[in-house]
């Protein structure tokens, strides 16, 4: 009995100490997706991107909003250590700027933007403990997926979305709305979705 306690609370702390979950305010609905707003080029090719779908198809069953995960995503991983970004759970910039040279970085509108994001978000993932907990796998049949490919990578797209060209930006309330959203902290991924329009 007491050996189950003490697992249970190694446990509890890992969860308690990983990235925060996202506040349920982030999956109301909204008007217009961030791609609506700011067209941020694919940083991945969509090659990579499909062999990762493939290999790590999504789980049955998602967190609701407010509970933490336990892993981060492994689509995201897979995608890094694929183009050498992300190895030895740490992530390698260099590979990540030759990686997305030819994709992101080669549209004029971001390219400037990209090098400095890219050190930035880097820097801010890596130095968190709390991206750096060690993963529990959702699935008995592999290891969890770390926590920093998927921060890194949200990290990114909110960097470039609030610092989006005037070219590619839609100025409206809706949008502006999309960046206070993202300032008080939720993630990129779930402003690329549409909510019903009223």
């Amino acid at each position: 009995m007491l050996s189950f306690v003490f697992v249970a609370s190694i446990i509890v702390g890992l969860v308690s100490s990983q990235p925060p979950a996202p506040d349920a305010s982030c999956f109301q609905p909204t008007a217009v997706t961030a791609e609506d707003c700011c067209k941020i080029p694919k940083p991945i090719d969509n090659a990579i991107m499909e062999k990762c779908r493939a290999e790590n198809p999504k789980p049955g069953q998602m967190p609701a909003p407010g509970v933490p995960r336990t892993e981060g995503c492994c689509i995201v991983q897979c995608a890094m250590m694929e183009t050498g970004g992300f190895v030895n759970n740490a992530l390698n910039t260099d590979a990540i700027k030759r990686s997305i040279a030819n994709t992101l970085g080669a549209d004029p509108n971001f390219g400037s933007l990209v090098n400095g994001a890219v050190d930035t978000c880097a820097r801010q993932i890596q130095n968190d403990p709390a991206y750096s907990v060690a993963p529990i796998s959702s699935s008995p049949d592999r290891a969890g997926c770390s926590f920093i490919p998927q921060g890194f990578v949200n990290c990114l797209h909110t960097a470039l979305f609030k610092s989006c060209p005037a070219a590619t930006w839609t100025e409206s309330s809706d949008c502006q709305a999309l960046k206070t959203k993202l300032d008080s902290g939720c993630p990129f991924f779930l402003l690329m979705g549409r909510g019903p329009r009223n």
